[in-house]
């Protein structure tokens, strides 16, 4: 069965078990890392940016287990001063390209290193600005969403396999377990893949969003998605009902 995911540090993370066939009860799964997706997603199971699965829910279920939230923080918008209406997007940045076009509307973005910038909040973290914040989106998003979480990543399985969902979701949280259990190597794996010298910043970052509600989505994290869909029908984007 083949797995894709964003070639970010965290899937690395949740995904190293299965990568590396800990797990002989499960059958054997193709962990691929992706830099870019295509408009249209076709393999079997997707950790990919909320915005992006909403997108895709037609063809997809979503997984329970794999999810990403933050509850602090929304991607923020580095600048020194006046109008934003082009920012720069970090190459490893995957979200911040979707909620600049729902939460703000009338800007553009394009990849690479510059400002203004948007940069999503695992990001943030791990770099140093010189430029202050001026504004995190996170205040936008609880306009439409209250007190929700703000969705990041989410995982999705093809709706053709359904009847393995649950076996799917095992060897996931199976995977996030594991790597919990064998964090110390597995992080130091990840900050040399990466070339981060800050260690204790990285597991600082990765426990941030690698939590118990990667293991089992809770009941806030579902209506935060399901918010997010209305937002972007509201903006016209072609979305459908989410099943979960």
């Amino acid at each position: 069965m083949e797995i894709v995911f964003p070639d970010i540090p965290e899937y690395h993370f949740i995904l190293k078990g299965l990568s590396s066939d800990k797990f002989v009860s499960y059958p054997k799964f193709h962990c691929e890392a992706i830099v870019e997706f295509d408009r249209e997603l076709t393999a079997d199971v997707a950790f990919v940016p909320a915005p992006f699965a909403i997108l895709n829910s037609h063809n997809y279920i979503f997984l329970r287990t794999g999810n990403i939230f933050s509850y602090f923080s929304g991607p923020r918008i580095f600048s020194v001063q006046g109008e934003d209406k082009e920012l720069y997007v970090n190459e490893q940045d995957f979200v911040s390209q979707f909620y600049a076009k729902i939460l703000l509307g009338d800007v553009s973005t394009k990849k690479g290193e510059g400002f203004p910038m948007i940069m999503e909040p695992r990001i943030a973290m791990l770099k140093d600005q010189n430029a202050p914040v001026k504004i995190d989106l996170y205040s936008k998003w609880t306009v439409v969403a209250n007190d929700l979480p703000f969705p990041l990543y989410s995982g999705l399985i093809r709706k053709s396999a359904k009847p393995l969902r649950e076996m799917v979701e095992g060897a996931i949280t199976a995977s996030v377990k594991y790597a919990l259990n064998n964090s110390s190597g597995i992080i130091k794996d990840i900050a040399t893949m990466y070339g981060i010298e800050n260690i204790e910043m990285l597991k600082r970052v990765l426990f941030q969003f690698i939590n118990k509600n990667t293991l089992s989505i809770s009941e806030d994290e579902v209506a935060s998605l399901k918010v997010l869909n209305q937002e972007m029908e509201r903006r016209g984007y072609a979305v459908s009902s989410l099943k979960f």
